[in-house]
């Protein structure tokens, strides 16, 4: 009886991550639709809050010979994504991770001003692009111009 329970819980936590693979390639599938010529990063797929509108949103990272590219999708996987760019002159296409972070701090604290648009939040969540060699690009909804923007170092 021990290990048909044991078996049980082996499966049913393999349930999510089966599902989320699921989803990482929708979302693969989705960013090639409607951004073409990128190699998209399966493996960087995101989830959270990233534009402070009470939902999950999905992010993935892509590459090309001349740009990194993020796609946030902010209403669904059927709707086309918020596009950013970044050139890879700037950052390590090789290198370039993308995670996701909180949005609970005071910007002031650590680059002496408020960046244009920026919320402090609890629920929220900012994005990261970082490659390991160049100052992190710290991506936030920008809730004036309700587009996403960013600070560095």
């Amino acid at each position: 009886m021990k290990q048909l329970i044991w078996a049980s819980a082996v499966i049913v936590s393999a349930i999510p991550y089966v599902l989320f693979a699921q989803d990482r390639a929708l979302l693969e599938k989705a960013a090639t639709k409607y951004v073409t010529a990128v190699t998209w990063r399966r493996d960087s797929a995101l989830a959270g809050n990233f534009t402070c509108a009470g939902r999950t949103e999905q992010a993935i990272l892509g590459v090309s010979k001349t740009e990194i590219v993020i796609a946030v999708f902010a209403h669904g996987l059927g709707m086309r994504p918020e596009v950013l760019r970044y050139s890879t002159e700037s950052r390590n296409p090789t290198t370039v991770k993308l995670g996701s972070e909180s949005l609970d701090y005071d910007p002031k604290q650590e680059i002496g001003y408020s960046p244009d648009g920026f919320r402090r939040s609890r629920t929220c969540k900012g994005l990261n692009l970082s490659d390991g060699e160049t100052d992190s690009a710290h991506i936030y909804w920008n809730e004036k111009l309700h587009r996403f923007d960013d600070w560095t170092l």
